[in-house]
């Protein structure tokens, strides 16, 4: 009779069992089904807002020309994504420290953020003055001041590319405001509201880093209309290109005789020697645009100037 009763141990060993089973099962009866945010799935496509596709190709062909002027070896910079997300979920991925450049492009409604990569900062300033491209521990880290220095040359590169791609659809103008590098910061915009964002990866010498362009949606719609006008503005994008294209400067050459000489008898010239040329200044000159053969002329002169006056287009060089 003694062997069918329980001892106190095992008695407290089973009511502690009882208690987990009675919480695990509390825990099943709490938990709810939740509805599908179709909204996570949407995303900007050429087709949708043709004229925003454009302002972004324009603005990465900007920052392509652009960047080297900042980083030594020629960036390789390509669009990775264009889509619609939370400003919560934006801003929860940025690592920190991150640079945020906080701006306007006015007359749009709402600021815009421009989030650059700490790899991409340290990567840089690593390749600018000579050392060796490599990862770093970025966590917790703060910007120096010349860190802080490069950001802002870049920041401010990025909106003068972006204000000259913008103008290519519709007049806007850039104003820059702050920079943050905590994300956590960031109070511009509620948890919940949609913001269109283009993410770019940018290739130095085979390591890679981002840049992120946060436009807020409700500051397009008034928009919309204008910016789907696919072929009135690529008309007015290719009539700019043309326009960039005729200021482009060249070398302009006018040949008023050649010859050729022996090197010996190169090292034998003394001043007041003469070198006679194959041909006369009297007759037609061939004129060269960036070494190329173009035209033929007549040498004359203008005022107090010379000059040559264009008489023949050369098709093809003999």
């Amino acid at each position: 009779m003694a062997d069918e009763i329980l001892s106190q141990e095992e008695i407290n060993l089973l009511l502690q069992t009882l208690g987990k089973e009675e919480r695990k099962e509390t825990v099943v009866e709490e938990e709810k089904v939740k509805p599908l945010d179709l909204t996570l799935f949407e995303h900007i496509s050429a087709g949708r807002i043709a004229g925003l596709e454009l302002i972004f190709e324009r603005w990465i062909n900007g920052l392509r020309k652009g960047l080297t002027s900042l980083i030594v070896t020629i960036p390789d910079i390509f669009k990775e994504s264009v889509g619609i997300v939370r400003f919560g979920d934006f801003v929860s991925k940025l690592p920190l420290p991150c640079a945020i450049g906080i701006f306007n492009i006015e007359p749009l409604r709402g600021q815009c953020l421009l989030a650059i990569d700490p790899r991409l900062i340290y990567i840089v300033i690593s390749s600018v003055f000579g050392g060796s491209i490599r990862q770093y521990k970025i966590e917790g880290k703060e910007f120096t001041r010349i860190e802080m220095r490069f950001i802002q040359k870049l920041l401010n590169l990025c909106y003068q590319e972006l204000e000259l791609a913008w103008n290519t659809v519709m007049k806007v103008k850039i104003v820059p405001l702050s920079i943050e590098t905590n994300p956590t910061l960031l109070t511009v915009a509620r948890s919940k509201e949609k913001f269109i964002l283009l993410k770019l990866t940018l290739i130095v010498e085979g390591s890679e880093g981002y840049i992120y362009l946060a436009i807020p949606e409700a500051s397009i719609a008034p928009f919309k209309d204008l910016l789907k006008g696919a072929t009135e503005i690529r008309s007015r994008f290719n009539q700019n290109t043309v326009e960039v294209f005729q200021r482009i400067p060249l070398r302009l050459e006018v040949i008023l005789g050649e010859t050729q000489i022996s090197f010996k008898k190169l090292l034998e010239l003394e001043v007041g020697d003469t070198i006679t040329l194959d041909s006369s200044v009297k007759g037609p000159l061939k004129v060269r645009v960036e070494g190329v053969p173009k035209f033929l002329a007549f040498l004359g002169q203008l005022g107090k100037k010379k000059a040559v006056k264009i008489y023949k287009h050369i098709e093809k060089e003999d």
